[in-house]
């Protein structure tokens, strides 16, 4: 057994390396363009990585937290902006093989239809219109709202972050419900990208991680029915929200700590060749670029010592459901920050010829501070709830200060 879970783990790294390298080849082009990489998820359909959450039992491969975000960092040296796109996809994928696991018997055709026709999820839950240290990006509230039908429930709204919409099969939703007898509701459900009054806007123009195709999404009346809906209380950590964050934080907090590998990579390669007159040795000999080479190695390791860490304690599917929270949300402030420390350090080194456009680095270090941004357990709301956790507090206790 554990020699098959060394098989597979370096499978799905042998895949992530050899994707990373083809990508790499063309993901500056994907970003000047910011064009949507169509070659890059077909390939990964047909090597079968974006099968990697779906149950072995299933016809997909099975793999744990820990192999997820290896295979992830991988991708990410070659391809940032891919690997973060698909990571939302896998993370979706992930969150409903453990509540297959769990007994939701549901979800089983749902899973085998991904490893069989290799379909796509995109996860726009994401809601800019509510805080997201109440709405946790839109997983636990939301301003969209669902009206209860004959049959099931009209949903409308909007959707921000559609990561992968562009090439959506189903979309992963959240919707608030009233309830007249249970109260605030937060509907959870996933329906084909294609129902009718879904309408992407195809608005994603940013300055990070410009091809994941992130767009808004609008809900005109959309209908839900009542089979495909998971009836959830409203602003509460439940097994949706755990496993979702189990799945999707370490492995995301991976694509850029493995942005900040390719930075800090091409740093160090940059600096190992180039001489400046009057001096003869390259500027590997000057004593400043020795420590911050020193700094990146130390934020580096820590980090992947971090998420190795995290997602050890994952590895047991009754800690995905219910995991501790002060670890991912630590983990997930600690290795963002920390691989955008990375990045900067990295420019920091190789100075102004960094900034050019013709550079790798230009882009790695645009794509990094998405890191900071990315709910939930982002930024100052990130450090609100540690800190509130750490204090014994509700996350969203009332501020002294109201």
């Amino acid at each position: 057994m554990e020699h098959d879970a060394i098989e597979r783990q370096r499978h799905f790294l042998d895949l992530a390396a050899v994707h990373a390298d083809d990508f790499k080849s063309r993901v500056m082009q994907h970003d000047r363009e910011n064009s949507f990489p169509f070659e890059n998820v077909d390939a990964m359909k047909a090597s079968g990585y974006t099968n990697m959450t779906v149950p072995s039992e299933l016809g997909g491969g099975g793999v744990s937290v820990l192999d997820f975000a290896l295979a992830q960092e991988r991708l990410a040296q070659g391809d940032g902006p891919t690997a973060v796109a698909v990571n939302m996809h896998l993370l979706s994928v992930g969150l409903y093989a453990d509540l297959w696991r769990l007994g939701e018997k549901t979800a089983r055709p749902f899973l085998e239809s991904i490893a069989r026709d290799h379909l796509i999820m995109a996860s726009g839950t994401n809601d800019p219109r509510m805080s997201s240290s109440i709405g946790l990006a839109g997983l636990a509230d939301t301003t969209r709202r669902a009206e209860r039908v004959a049959g099931g429930f009209l949903v409308n709204g909007r959707s921000g972050f559609g990561t992968m919409s562009a090439c959506a099969d189903f979309l992963n939703e959240t919707a608030h419900f009233d309830d007249p007898n249970k109260g605030p509701r937060c509907l959870a459900f996933t329906i084909p990208a294609k129902t009718p009054g879904v309408s992407i806007q195809n608005n994603w123009d940013t300055m990070s991680i410009r091809c994941s195709a992130s767009n808004d999404i609008v809900w005109e009346n959309v209908f839900v029915p009542n089979e495909v809906v998971m009836d959830r209380p409203a602003r509460a950590v439940d097994t949706f929200v755990s496993l979702l964050c189990s799945w999707g934080l370490p492995p995301l907090d991976a694509c850029y700590l493995g942005i900040a590998q390719a930075a800090r990579d091409y740093a160090i390669d940059w600096a190992s060749v180039r001489t400046q007159v009057p001096f003869t040795r390259p500027m590997s000999y000057y004593p400043q670029n020795q420590f911050l080479a020193a700094e990146m190695e130390i934020g580096l390791r820590a980090s992947r010592a971090m998420i190795s860490q995290t997602c050890q304690m994952l590895s047991d599917l009754q800690t995905r459901a219910n995991p501790p929270l002060m670890d991912l949300i630590a983990c997930h402030q600690f290795v963002m920050e920390t691989a955008w420390t990375v990045v900067d350090k990295a420019m920091r080194l190789v100075g102004g010829a960094g900034l050019f456009r013709s550079s790798p680095l230009e882009q790695l270090y645009r794509d990094a501070r998405a890191g900071i941004l990315h709910q939930p357990f982002a930024g100052s709301d990130g450090r609100g709830w540690l800190g509130k956790l750490a204090f014994g507090l509700p996350p969203d206790v009332t501020p002294r200060w109201e």
